[in-house]
Formats: structure tokens, C-alpha cells, sequence
């Protein structure tokens, strides 16, 4: 799950400058139950809670993007999924269902999981801390979230992350590598990946791998790359949020 600042022009509601947080100095209250949505192809719609923590309510505004993060509401057209309702008021201590339905608007592939990105964007009332009559800083939390579109024939990936396949790599420039393919028609989402090589850590950054497709990740702060035999942790993020770990064996030569 990602919470983000929103970028300037994404919500029609806003008429006032706000102050756009991080979710380093803070965290949104208007919060989606699950890190990931999946949607079975069998599936007529796929409901999603949302809850609000606060004292107070807010307006939220949910759309969908294809992978872009700087995209609008008014972008979401390219996205075959439909929220409803796209706007409305989340009253304090409460949850609101948004219900997504997939309006076949484009075909989608049916021998692979498809992804797209959930945002639910929320807005504090203008007039909250109003009795005070000070300056606020209102601030505008965005979190975004995967959707997987998973064909019914695929069945449940299962322990996805013992069905991957791991390559060493090195490059003149880049240094050394680790190469992970994806032999299966789920998505990998590594939410974490680290190598061990002559008994030095190194860190690697991680990021999904698609459905049928290799992707290299590479070692940070080695410019040049190890000889020997190393050890890769991978790390995926299943349907249920939970994560799983592997240890493959490499050589890099």
C-alpha cells in the first residue's frame, strides 16, 4: 500500500491551496482494509471497506490509474474498472463500502493476472480547528493500492515466491545483478530482496515482476561486482498481505 501527497490538479473539489503532507510527517486517517484488491474474472463486482479514524469527516474521491502515479480522476477512462461511488462523505468513526465493478470496456488477458492502481483520496473539511480562527494547514492524503485482475483459470498462485527463478548478473557499469524471472502467470510483488555475498550484505530494490517476464535488480554500493557464490532473500506479498521469504543460491562469475 502507498500513501502519497497529491499532485497539483488531481481533485476537482479543490478551489484552496492546501498543504500537500508526506507520509513521513504523517499518516491518513481515511484508511482501505487490505493492502491489495483481487478480482476474480467470475466475479459481477468486488466491495471495499474503507474506515475513517478521526474525530471528524471527510470527503473522499476514489479513482483508478494504469501504473501512473501522477495520474487524475479525469485519466481513469483508460481503466476498464468502475468505483462507486467515485465521491462521497465518510462520516467520524465510520467505514464506507466502494463497490468495483469491471465494465469489460477493454479486453484483458486471460492466460495472466492484469494490474491497475486503487486511489482513495481524502479531504478534510475546510473547517475543522475553526474555533481556534487561526491559520490551518489542511492536508490532502492520497493512498493507493494494487488491483489484480485474475482470470478464474489461473487458479491461486500459492507459494509464488519458491516458484521464481533467480540469476547472478554483473555489469561494467552497473556492478552486480540479480536476475528474477517470472515463469508464472501471477505477479510477483517482492516487497523486499537482499544478497549476501562473501559475506557482505547488500541491498537491492524491490519491485514487482510481471507474469511471464525477467527483471533485473541490482546491488547497491558495489560498483564493482563479487566472484563467488551468494545467497538472494526474496520476499513477495500474497493476496492476504502477509509475506513470504525464499533463499536462492547464485554464483556470480
Amino acid at each position: 500500500m502507498m500513501k502519497e501527497p497529491l499532485r497539483h490538479g488531481m481533485l476537482v473539489l479543490l478551489g484552496a491551496a492546501l498543504f500537500y503532507a508526506t507520509t513521513a510527517v504523517s499518516h491518513a486517517s481515511v484508511t482501505i482494509m487490505g493492502s491489495r484488491i483481487i478480482y476474480g474474472s467470475a466475479a459481477s463486482s468486488v466491495d471495499v471497506q474503507l474506515k475513517n479514524s478521526d474525530s471528524f469527516p471527510y470527503v473522499v474521491q476514489t479513482w483508478f490509474d494504469d501504473g501512473d502515479v501522477n495520474a487524475s480522476p479525469q485519466d481513469s477512462s483508460a481503466v476498464p474498472f468502475i468505483a462507486t461511488p467515485p465521491i462521497f462523505r465518510i462520516q467520524p468513526k465510520a467505514g464506507q463500502i466502494v463497490r468495483i465493478v469491471y465494465s469489460k470496456a477493454k479486453s484483458l488477458p486471460q492466460d495472466r493476472e492484469s494490474v491497475y492502481w486503487f486511489n482513495a483520496l481524502q479531504l478534510p473539511p475546510a473547517n475543522v480547528g475553526g474555533e481556534q480562527k487561526q491559520n490551518k494547514m489542511l492536508v490532502v492524503m492520497r493512498t493507493r493500492i494494487k488491483l489484480f485482475y485474475r482470470p478464474a483459470s489461473l487458479g491461486q498462485p500459492g507459494e509464488l515466491v519458491k516458484k521464481l527463478q533467480l540469476k547472478a548478473v554483473s555489469d561494467a557499469k552497473k556492478g552486480a545483478g540479480v536476475e528474477i524471472t517470472n515463469p508464472n502467470p501471477w505477479f510477483a510483488s517482492v516487497s523486499n530482496l537482499s544478497a549476501r555475498v562473501n559475506g557482505i550484505n547488500y541491498a537491492m530494490t524491490a519491485d514487482m515482476v510481471a507474469p511471464f517476464a525477467s527483471r533485473t535488480f541490482w546491488l547497491s554500493g558495489k560498483a564493482k561486482a563479487p566472484q563467488g557464490k551468494g545467497s538472494v532473500n526474496v520476499t513477495l506479498v500474497n493476496d492476504q498481505g502477509a509475506r513470504m521469504s525464499e533463499h536462492y543460491d547464485v554464483i556470480w562469475r
